[in-house]
């Protein structure tokens, strides 16, 4: 009962201070802010720098709202941004009573109508001109002299790439804006205690922001706003079209050393193998960057696999040809090794008269030169198919340590 009481008593209460709130809001008309306009830039100097000490340079407040990644090109050495980017600052000669103009205490303005600062993008690829063009604004003016204007622009900017570890590689790229023709000794850019607003951002597909920062400093007798973006590329495409193939063909390159030399055709694998490859990297060559400072990690891994094939086409031609030589041709003694590992023909056996001897204290050994050049073939395809296998095992896994550092 006694709450039923208080909400009844509250309700009044509560319907007049709404009453009340609203005749304060709308006090304000059309006419009181026609007048406030007529008043204010009637004689108002938009053409002079808002400063009513000049010994003092303008304080402007600056903050940057990323709105999107459009694009990054590696060749290009572009990066396309979509951006707003908030100004602040005090107009010295814009000021009046809200109470005189039905409690204004702002307006909204052309921003022809008012002084605003000219940023301009100074890593910019394009020409260099003030953010925004020739586009109309609006700019929001309070009765203290407190004036703001965002302006919003598509940037290309000069972003120099490091591909080292592509396409599991992280850019950094700068932003950097500075107000044009006006020194320190004129304005002083402060940065907004949030300079980075992401609030409205939208993902990129094929990039990932990962950091961002801003700040102001000073260059050359002019303040810079400089905003550091730090995006990483989504490498799943390129691991898939370039970088699985490249493991597959250095995988299935030793396998021709399986393949019988009587077949024939483990020489015509082995140039397939290699001239598939050649065309492979026809294909694939606008999908890795072209840079060479530094270099792609996986172009390099990719040349070492070209020349790998290579050296394994000259093996399998070079162990054919051993394979047909006649069987009462010489072998050398690293050939002779070579075959005499194929079944251990160091033994110890009976002395035959007409076997080479070697008598070390009461027991004889004998060595028999009983190998034929199917031994040493047999041989060398073993060694060369394990050597490239570990060769290339161990390419794989240091360019998978060094990417993933």
């Amino acid at each position: 009962m006694h709450i039923f009481t208080a909400v009844r008593f509250k309700l009044p209460f509560i319907f007049i201070l709404s009453c009340i709130l609203f005749h304060v809001v709308n006090g304000q008309t059309s006419t009181n802010i026609k007048q406030l306009y007529t008043d204010i830039f009637t004689s108002h100097q938009k053409s002079v720098i808002p400063n009513f000490n000049f010994s003092q340079p303008l304080e402007i407040t600056v903050k940057l709202f990323l709105l999107t990644i459009t694009r990054f090109d590696e060749v290009d050495e572009t990066l396309d941004t979509g951006v707003a980017i908030q100004t602040t600052w005090n107009d010295d000669g814009i000021s009046w009573k809200p109470s005189s103009y039905g409690n204004a205490e702002s307006i909204v303005v052309p921003h022809t109508d008012i002084w605003t600062p000219k940023l301009v993008l100074l890593n910019s690829i394009e020409t260099y001109e003030p953010l925004g063009g020739d586009n109309d604004l609006l700019g929001t003016v309070r009765h203290n002299g407190s004036s703001t204007i965002i302006v919003g622009d598509v940037l290309s900017s000069k972003c120099t790439p490091n591909i080292y570890k592509f396409p599991f590689d992280s850019q950094t790229c700068q932003l950097l804006f500075v107000v044009w023709g006006s020194t320190i000794n004129d304005i002083h850019l402060k940065a907004d205690p949030d300079p980075v607003d992401i609030n409205f951002f939208k993902p990129n597909s094929d990039w990932t922001l990962q950091s961002y920062q801003g700040e102001t400093y000073l260059w050359h007798g002019y303040d810079v706003f400089e905003i550091s973006l730090t995006i990483k590329r989504a490498p799943l495409y390129y691991n898939i079209v370039v970088s699985c193939p490249t493991i597959l063909f250095g995988l299935s390159n030793p396998l021709v050393f399986l393949l019988p030399v009587e077949s024939g055709e483990r020489v015509g694998l082995s140039i397939t193998v290699l001239l598939s490859y050649a065309i492979f990297l026809t294909i694939v060559q606008m999908a890795v960057p072209a840079s060479s400072n530094p270099m792609s990690l996986l172009l390099v891994f990719m040349i070492v696999t070209i020349a790998l094939s290579g050296i394994i086409v000259a093996v399998a031609i070079y162990i054919s040809s051993l394979y047909y030589r006649d069987p009462q041709s010489k072998m050398n003694n690293i050939l002779k090794y070579i075959g005499s590992r194929r079944h251990g023909i160091k033994r110890l056996i009976a002395v035959d008269p007409e076997s080479e001897t070697i008598e070390k204290g009461n027991v004889k050994y004998s060595t028999e030169m009983n190998i034929t050049w199917k031994d040493v073939c047999d041989e060398l395809d073993t060694c060369m198919m394990v050597i490239s296998y570990c060769i290339i095992t161990f390419i794989i896994c240091l360019y998978f340590i060094i990417v993933s550092v």
